[in-house]
């Protein structure tokens, strides 16, 4: 099969990457790197053999196809315009104004993304459930605001269709015929037999059909987003979710449905209670809308809606619901609440007496890493952009044991959560480590085999050179 791949490079930009496309049978896969660099093109050809379940033997075909396709591009390119970027300028005066359409009114707009984010349990499943109920009947939002009727697309996977969603669905009196559920993907093998792969959002085409198929669609609900990211997508770094976001942004736009993005909270707090979401702040910064969802402090059955980034309007007001029955449903309060979400946190911050700095340090840091390894430098600049110590980073890794070293032979400095058997191995030495992590050392820093605190990656070539 992997004689009918084939492979097409774009032009290298400022920093010598280019866009790299394989297709077979149909199906495509993009990436961007620098195809001068074997260890770039050996992850290119991993994710084709992968994405295409090809035999490991279509390495060579890969590589040859990327090479001869790249030096085919500059070719190309040397004897024409072709490969110069030129700036594309919009005047303002051919663009027709046009007014925001509102699948909430003033609270979530048509053909943008919004956020939901909210600690786990905090009911954002019972309360997507509840919108998806409004937008299928007509219902009347909660604040008494019409809702259009349409089908809604739940891309989800914490939930059981069986015995969570419909039954939600039913005590919310949902019309389940314009509910549907994106549960995977599946093609048609050519000795007829059937095929299933897990959906992520970087299957924009699959998306994109889905939507076609469901021409009434008002709101897509993805929950939660980290499930759909894509294996190979860091959701901490800007750059990758902006590329997994941006295509899916433009079909919601070109479409017209809301796109609501379900986030958890992460654990540590912050002065503004948008940079709680997990992960990068791509997410906030590409949403138009931030709705965060959380327990009243002096009633954990009393539910608030309040609002954080809010682009496209004035800031509207929260509101508050309780969940109620068995299948739960969603019983909201008819008056608003006087409330912001930044106010919310200001006062959990005060009735936790602000918490310690290193425990603080601690949950953020586990967040940070609950999705694999990462560069120091990465995890620094984080921790400044959230007013977060760097000593104290340091102190919270030896409290959590993190493990950190070169990620390969000559690769870049990372930190990553220890494992199962790690911590079994630490265990015994668990009164030590918390010796030099409330020294602010670890016991990596003790054997000097950490660079110093202000330079995350001074001394890699010494311990390199000492450990061969």
């Amino acid at each position: 099969m992997s004689d009918q791949l084939r492979i097409e490079c774009g032009p290298a930009d400022g920093q010598r990457r280019r866009l790299a496309v394989a297709t077979l049978n149909g199906r495509s896969h993009r990436d961007r790197f620098d195809t001068d660099s074997e260890y770039h093109r050996r992850k290119f050809r991993e994710s084709v053999v992968e994405k295409f379940g090809l035999p490991d033997d279509a390495h060579d075909v890969i590589e040859r196809q990327v090479i001869a396709a790249a030096d085919a591009e500059d070719d190309r390119a040397a004897g024409s315009n072709a490969g110069l970027w030129r700036p594309k300028l919009v005047t303002m005066a051919d663009v027709e104004s046009r007014p925001i359409r509102w699948l909430w009114p003033e609270r979530i707009a048509l053909g943008r993304i919004s956020l939901l984010v909210g600690m786990p349990g905090a009911g954002k499943s019972f309360l997507t459930c509840d919108m998806a109920a409004r937008v299928s009947t007509g219902q009347r939002w909660p604040d008494g605001s019409p809702c259009e009727r349409g089908s809604v697309l739940l891309v989800t996977a914490e939930d059981d269709p069986g015995d969570t969603i419909r039954p939600r669905l039913d005590a919310q009196g949902a019309d389940v015929s314009r509910v549907h559920q994106l549960a995977g993907l599946q093609r048609q093998e050519i000795d007829g037999s059937n095929a299933e792969a897990i959906f992520s959002l970087g299957d924009a085409g699959a998306l994109e059909a889905a939507l076609r198929e469901l021409k009434d669609c008002r709101l897509i609900v993805v929950d939660p987003i980290g499930s759909f990211l894509g294996a190979r997508t860091d959701a901490h770094r800007d750059n990758e979710v902006r590329a997994v976001l941006a295509p899916v942004a433009k079909l919601a736009e070109q479409y017209g449905p809301a796109l609501l993005v379900v986030m958890h909270r992460r654990k540590g707090g912050s002065a503004l209670a948008d940079d709680t979401a997990m992960g990068s702040r791509a997410f906030t910064g590409i949403a138009r809308s931030v709705w965060h969802l959380s327990r009243d402090s002096e009633n954990r059955d009393r539910r608030l809606l309040l609002p954080g980034k809010s682009n496209l309007t004035k800031e509207q007001s929260g509101l508050a619901f309780t969940i109620a029955g068995d299948p739960g449903a969603v019983q909201w309060e008819s008056d608003p609440v006087k409330m912001t979400a930044d106010d919310a946190m200001a006062q959990e911050q005060g009735a936790r007496g602000e918490g310690s700095a290193i425990d603080e340090a601690t949950g953020w840091l586990r967040d940070a890493l609950t999705a694999g390894a990462r560069s120091a430098k990465d995890l620094r600049d984080e921790a400044q952009r959230y007013g977060i110590a760097w000593r104290t980073v340091e102190r919270a890794k030896g409290k959590l044991g993190i493990v950190n070293g070169p990620e390969g032979f000559g690769g870049p400095w990372v930190w990553k959560l220890p494992d199962s058997a790690s911590l079994r191995q630490e265990s015994t030495e668990s009164a030590n480590n918390q010796t030099l992590a409330d020294s602010g050392e670890t016991v990596a820093d003790s054997a000097g085999l950490l660079p110093p605190d202000d330079d995350p990656f001074a001394g890699e070539s010494a311990w390199l050179a000492d450990s061969f």
